[in-house]
């Protein structure tokens, strides 16, 4: 039986990110393949790149999914819009922070311009809310929402474009995919000079990513369905990757997590988009060839590291993460990154 104790490690503070890296390929990158560690710079990640590879990344863009407003009784409310339900009736499943909430209660936003009501409570405070206003919600998010930070990054930011990867065009989701920080438009054009292919497909990151994990969650394997989409070209270069027997590299844990979503017992891409609530633990069999992964360096007893564990081992991970604290590594969203392969 898996133990979420077992997945605990110290990490100082001072080692957690607090800024982006000053150049995005500029962040460190450790690479642990065939248990032997590399130390580099993200820059010089094509090093480990070969002809054919194929490259896939999460393309998904972080909204400004939260509205500070009151209550109808004057009470302050700050709620995070996790996901649209139901666009007919205006339906959202939010995260709402505030004193006596209850069903059938009235939440204000813009000066009284979206009102909400209250309509069924979910678990972690979570609830639905039902909403009217002159104009869509998502509109009224662009022009008054702010973007959810991880609750790690305390400092100030100036540019909040680097909490987007450079590839990002679908809006939906309420966190970045990070392992795709890193790269920049020069970088993707080298390595494409080098005869490898990049992919793209979409998971919206929910609220599983800031979800705290408890040992009944891992026993019960219940986590908030993410939805993504995989476009047809990408199927088919997947599909001839295989075919070739060149290697598939995926670009952080979502997107891992949205392969292994759609794929059937074979290997193949059988489903193209839909609801996922994988929850990916130590002792999992994955279904899809994935040779290398890219990752950053995750919270301590957190679901993207009960992943990367799954895929390249506790052990070894744990080595990893050890001797990236011994080489000053940043880690967690603004960290640094590594490039490991299956164990």
């Amino acid at each position: 039986m898996i133990k979420l104790e077992d997945y605990d490690y110290i990490l100082p503070k001072e080692k957690i990110a607090q800024h982006p890296a000053q150049k995005r390929d500029r962040s460190k990158l450790l690479v642990m393949i065939h248990n032997q560690i590399k130390h580099k710079h993200f820059y010089q990640i094509g090093d480990e790149i070969e002809k054919g590879d194929v490259i896939v990344v999460n393309n998904t863009k972080v909204i400004s999914s939260i509205l500070k407003g009151q209550k109808e009784t004057g009470g302050k409310i700050e709620a995070v819009f996790l996901r649209e339900i139901d666009p007919q009736s205006n339906e959202w499943e939010c995260l709402l922070k505030g004193r006596k909430l209850r069903i059938g209660g009235k939440i204000l936003f813009s000066n009284d311009q979206l009102m909400g009501t209250i309509i069924e409570w979910k678990k972690f405070g979570q609830f639905v809310v039902r909403f009217s206003s002159v104009k869509p919600v998502r509109q009224f998010l662009k022009e008054r929402g702010v973007i959810a930070l991880p609750p790690y990054i305390k400092a100030p930011q100036d540019d909040l474009s680097r909490y987007q990867t450079i590839y990002a065009s679908q809006e939906g989701s309420i966190a970045a995919p990070t392992a795709g920080f890193h790269f920049t438009p020069e970088l993707i054009q080298n390595i494409e000079k080098r005869g490898a292919k990049f992919v793209e497909l979409t998971l919206h990151v929910g609220y599983s990513t800031f979800m705290p994990l408890n040992n009944e969650i891992l026993l019960n394997h219940k986590m908030e369905p993410e939805y993504f989409i995989i476009p047809p070209n990408t199927i088919a270069t997947i599909e001839e990757c295989q075919h070739q027997n060149y290697r598939l590299i995926v670009i952080g844990t979502t997107t891992l997590k949205a392969l292994e979503s759609a794929v059937n017992n074979k290997g193949k891409i059988t489903k193209a988009n839909g609801w996922s609530d994988l929850f990916i633990t130590p002792n999992y069999s994955f279904k899809s060839d994935i040779s290398r992964m890219v990752t950053n360096f995750h919270m301590p007893k957190s679901s993207p590291l009960l992943m990367v564990c799954a895929y390249a081992g506790k052990e070894r991970i744990f080595n990893a993460y050890q001797e990236a604290l011994s080489n000053n590594y940043r880690f967690y969203s603004f960290g640094d990154a590594m490039l490991i392969d299956r164990e």
